[in-house]
């Protein structure tokens, strides 16, 4: 019951491969509970020089992180005691490749990427207009900055204007679109007023 499938990140080694055209063979019968299971690598810059690259799988990415185009989707398996993140469509088409295993060449599990990932891409600011109904005072941007603070750079709210209850915020943020909060209306660039 031998089936073969790309690597994306091995979580044995915790060794991002996704670029490297890496396939293994995979015992259909040998899989561990809970294999595959859906995963996410979230690739994000570390500090410092912003030429080194962190890769973390996740079980559970928030609505921000699946937006981000760093984070690549992907099926968790563990087998003999060995984690890893291969290249998968769907649960469905890797369990289609098991029950329709066995050739004399190993069958290769639908993918995305043919092993080769996407690049990271290099993150850029972005600034946003934010229009929330408020009273425009400092309690209001307070609770503005808060219900924001995961979304936005921190120190870049501006306070632009306050005109008939609405109050007109600009920040930025590494993200190329922001979740509203409380109703909310976002607009892509600086704020016109």
């Amino acid at each position: 019951m031998l089936i073969n499938a790309w690597v994306i990140y091995d979580g044995t080694t915790n060794t991002y491969v996704g670029s490297e055209g890496i396939q293994i063979s995979i015992n259909c019968e040998r899989l561990q509970a809970y294999s595959p299971r859906p995963v996410w690598l979230k690739r994000t810059l570390s500090p410092g020089d912003g030429t080194t690259i962190i890769y973390e799988p996740t079980f559970a990415p928030t609505s921000i992180e699946l937006l981000d185009v760093n984070t690549i989707p992907g099926f968790w398996i563990e087998q003999d005691g060995k984690d890893t993140m291969v290249d998968a469509t769907t649960i469905a088409a890797f369990q289609a490749t098991c029950d329709a295993c066995c050739g004399s060449v190993p069958s290769v599990v639908p993918n995305i990427y043919g092993g080769n990932a996407p690049t990271f891409t290099p993150v850029t600011l972005n600034t946003f207009c934010v229009f929330r109904l408020d009273d425009g005072g400092v309690n209001s941007i307070s609770q503005f900055s808060l219900d924001y603070q995961n979304q936005i750079l921190g120190g870049t709210v501006l306070h632009k204007s306050h005109i008939t209850g609405v109050s007109h915020y600009q920040c930025q943020s590494f993200y190329t679109t922001l979740t509203p909060v409380l109703g909310d209306v976002i607009t892509s660039g600086a704020c016109g007023s």
